[in-house]
């Protein structure tokens, strides 16, 4: 059975239980062993077992999402836990928040890691960095590389990595390798983006680097934009919408 798809009855589990922080004990390594071995049958990854708030439940962390499972592993909820003494607290919400601003600051870690590799077109007035994974082949990238003048007049900063969609053996792959290995890489960039023939160029280089990154990232198309908070949007927006986007997460 999908653990998207618990069954509604699971949900009178929760309401029997009394909403307690304090008492009950920490989570034991009999039960911490018995939860695993049920998540591991499930195909559930788990990357953390802990206390809930309710007592007997056991909050499961597993890409960004919560679950919620009895001691015994019998029942598991996908849902949320209020918390009615603070004003209808949405604590499972709080928590899949805090997990995203964690994951979403390690990913800004590690496309900083890369810096020294970008190709930057930078605002003059700059006030905004967006870092933006990208195919030459691309048309939703060449359309947002021939607006990189608007971008820039609205204060942000538009850096590339590259990811070749079809990997090390596509003909993408090989482009953008030329471009890295160009004496003036923006000007290459300039041509290529605009279907000018560029040089075939080879040299030691990261771009295989940057696209594994991207990779891990769960990056699968292009292009996608990462704001200096390390939020991923993905896909194409023009200087204005992306401007919007950017603000309303200031």
């Amino acid at each position: 059975m999908s653990i998207l798809k618990a069954k509604k009855s699971v949900i009178t589990f929760v309401v029997s239980m009394l909403l307690s922080a304090s008492s009950f004990a920490a989570v034991s390594n009999q039960v911490h062993d018995l939860l695993t071995k049920k998540l591991e049958s499930l195909q559930v990854d788990a990357q953390s077992i802990t206390e809930s708030p309710i007592k007997g439940l056991y909050e499961v962390v597993s890409e960004g999402a919560i679950y919620y499972l009895s001691e015994d592993g019998q029942f598991l909820i996908s849902g949320s836990i209020y918390d009615t003494n603070n004003g209808m607290k949405n604590i499972t919400a709080t928590k899949v928040s805090d997990i995203r601003r964690e994951n979403s600051a390690e990913q800004f870690a590690e496309i900083k890691s890369f810096e020294k590799d970008m190709i930057v077109y930078k605002a003059a007035n700059e006030k905004y960095v967006v870092t933006a994974f990208t195919d030459t082949s691309c048309p939703y990238c060449q359309k947002l590389h021939a607006e990189i003048a608007d971008y820039n007049k609205l204060g942000i900063t538009i850096r590339y990595l590259a990811f070749p969609r079809g990997g090390e053996r596509s003909n993408a792959y090989r482009k953008m390798v030329s471009i890295w290995c160009a004496d003036d890489p923006k000007s290459a960039m300039d041509d290529e983006k605009s279907n000018r023939s560029i040089k075939s160029l080879s040299c030691d280089n990261t771009v295989i680097d940057q696209y594994n990154l991207g990779v891990s990232l769960g990056i699968t198309g292009t292009p996608t934009l990462f704001l200096e908070d390390g939020t991923a949007m993905p896909g194409y927006l023009p200087a204005d919408r992306l401007l919007q986007a950017i603000q309303e997460k200031i």
